[in-house]
């Protein structure tokens, strides 16, 4: 499929961190039909699941433009940790070890779809103990997803109004002509589970107050926090001040969720990816003489 240029800067695709290896008892592949048995390689979605015991919330993680799943593996752990979550990860098409040649906005929010749907349909996680959260462009497929589900909560990290909004910030009316996408700031109004906003006073990329705007139109309970030395790209960890003290703040993370995670053994096979190769591949077939 022929991108668009915007949709190519949108989704530029960085190398692969990873491969079909990585993460041992986490990387898991789940078809979008959520059927193993009527899915090919094709279809399915990779996705990183990490496990924390007693865990309340499960935190479904959208990842920017510039990150894949081996990118953000280290980011994920962490929050996990720091506040005791389950923590799943997304994949787009095109990245990593995902099917795909090209992304572009559809077809990420299908890839997020999936997840959730995983997580309610497969793991039975109840809608109100699931906390999706995105950055930068993964705000677009969470507040489309919000306004469609009652999460638990909702999280935007560096969210913009529209992409036609953002690109007004570059290119001045020129924007008119470019195709909208991942509309924010219409779908925010939609939203009705609890809003967290956190959007750095020093971000070039996508302005603070397209964060700002986007908390004055939602009507759910909200907050918005702007960290002063914030930047686009700013390690979220460097400071908890950033993300994990808001998050705690505005989410009860405390207590004992009850419920284990029950993970099908199908979505460990490696199979289900299309990088799988057979170990007997790899096997001299006889000998030369």
């Amino acid at each position: 499929m022929e991108l668009d240029p915007v949709s190519r800067i949108l989704f530029p695709r960085p190398p692969a961190s990873y491969n079909v290896d990585s993460f041992p008892g986490e990387l898991i592949w789940v078809p979008r039909s959520l059927n193993p048995q009527t899915s090919s390689p094709e279809d399915c979605v990779p996705l990183c699941l990490l496990q924390c015991n007693g865990a309340k919330y499960l935190v479904v993680y959208i990842h920017s433009n510039f990150e894949d799943l081996g990118r953000c593996h280290s980011f994920c752990m962490s929050m996990r940790y720091h506040l005791k979550a389950h923590v799943l990860a997304v994949e787009y098409p095109g990245y990593g070890i995902a099917p795909g040649t090209t992304c572009e906005e559809q077809r990420a929010t299908e890839a997020a779809h999936v997840a959730v749907r995983f997580a309610h349909e497969v793991l039975r996680w109840p809608w109100d103990s699931i906390i999706l959260m995105g950055r930068s462009i993964g705000t677009g497929p969470a507040t489309t997803l919000a306004a469609m589900y009652r999460f638990g909560g909702l999280v935007l990290v560096a969210p913009f109004l529209s992409v036609r909004d953002l690109c007004r910030e570059y290119i001045g009316a020129a924007a008119g002509f470019i195709r909208e996408r991942f509309p924010n700031s219409e779908l925010i109004t939609q939203v009705k589970c609890p809003c967290l906003i956190v959007h750095g006073r020093k971000d070039t990329m996508v302005p603070v107050r397209h964060g700002n705007a986007l908390h004055d139109l939602c009507t759910s309970r909200k907050c918005f926090v702007s960290p002063v030395d914030m930047e686009h790209n700013t390690d979220l960890l460097e400071d908890e001040e950033y993300l994990i003290s808001p998050m705690r703040a505005f989410f009860d993370f405390t207590g004992d969720g009850g419920m284990e995670i029950q993970v099908p053994s199908w979505a460990f096979d490696k199979q289900l990816s299309p990088d799988f190769v057979p170990v007997a591949q790899h096997q001299p077939q006889g000998r030369i003489s």
